[in-house]
């Protein structure tokens, strides 16, 4: 296991030496970003979720992990708030640290690693529990953003509107395209041409390179001595990476569910805080340092925690 999460991570180390020696520059940073998520994950996943055979047991497996990674995570919202109050967490950070507790990077890093380590059901349900994370992020994540502050866009929406908002936002997300295009695939149970799923396997398989690349890259931004400084980030990263991975292995593990499905969805709790946090920041004004910094210390971290939640996960269900 520790040998394919070595490689997982040499990738990584990869993308912080390119972005350190200028090799990749910002321009090029983001166009990584674009191509893993727009086009190399929606190939990777109509390949993988496309060639399973798609009975009752699969279909309800999935549904089972969204329903249940969406009530989580309005939990992780209201422990997350809580923990802020109970911690006396200053108003200027307070709405980020709060999100950056309640969301993962399960889409990024966690897709290569449930495909690596679980298989294309692990995939499946990873993308399950991303699904309900980018619904929770539409609806509550963008609220709690924008929590204090007057005058702002979209303030003018009734529940409803912003209800039905989200729901486009969240069935126009491409890995969610992706996704029903693969079920339907899998449904149909005829299969691709073989030319079409080799070019989707070729290109998919570009997709775990080139994110663990892009994260790596992301990195040489922050400075690792002034980031474990505050305590505060080191707060949140603790919270991120231990106390709710542990709080849902609590909340599932007298579920009457299938094994596979409780790893999964402990392991997308378990990953460090998302890129999607510091991208909403800046867009709502928020503290971008604060997300930015959570980000990177968890990642950091998540080389030593994500591996040992993967060994603890597999020993308890599987």
């Amino acid at each position: 296991m520790y040998a394919r999460y070595f490689v997982l991570f040499a990738m990584l180390f990869t993308g912080w030496l390119l972005r350190r020696i200028n090799f990749i520059d910002d321009r090029m940073n983001h166009s990584i970003n674009k191509l893993v998520v727009y086009f190399a994950y929606p190939c990777m996943i109509v390949h993988n979720i496309g060639s399973l055979e798609m009975n009752r047991t699969v279909i309800t497996q999935f549904l089972i992990t969204f329903g249940a990674s969406l009530v989580l995570f309005y939990i992780y919202g209201l422990v997350s708030w809580l923990y802020a109050k109970a911690r006396k967490y200053p108003k200027d950070i307070s709405n980020v640290a709060e999100f950056a507790m309640s969301m993962p990077n399960d889409g990024f890093m966690g897709f290569p690693v449930a495909l690596i380590f679980f298989g294309e059901t692990g995939l499946l349900l990873m993308l399950a529990h991303n699904a309900a994370m980018n619904f929770f992020t539409f609806t509550y994540g963008i609220r709690l953003m924008r929590r204090g502050q007057t005058g702002r866009r979209g303030g003018e929406l009734n529940p409803l509107a912003r209800f039905l908002r989200a729901a486009l936002k969240f069935l126009l997300n491409p890995n969610i395209l992706a996704t029903m295009l693969g079920f339907a695939i899998g449904l149909l149970g005829t299969g691709l041409p073989q030319a079409v799923d080799d070019y989707l396997l070729y290109l998919g398989g570009v997709s775990t390179p080139m994110a663990m690349i892009f994260i790596g890259s992301s990195l040489t931004n922050y400075n690792l001595l002034e980031t474990v400084k505050d305590l505060r980030v080191l707060d949140c990263a603790l919270m991120k990476l231990l106390w709710m991975p542990a709080l849902t292995f609590a909340l599932v593990y007298f579920l009457p569910v299938a094994g596979i499905i409780k790893c999964c969805v402990v392991l997308g709790i378990a990953f460090p805080t998302a890129a999607t946090v510091s991208m909403l920041a800046e867009q709502e004004g928020q503290s971008v340092g604060m997300a930015s910094r959570v980000l990177f210390i968890s990642t950091i971290a998540s080389i030593v925690s994500v591996p040992l939640t993967i060994k603890f996960l597999t020993f308890m269900f599987l």
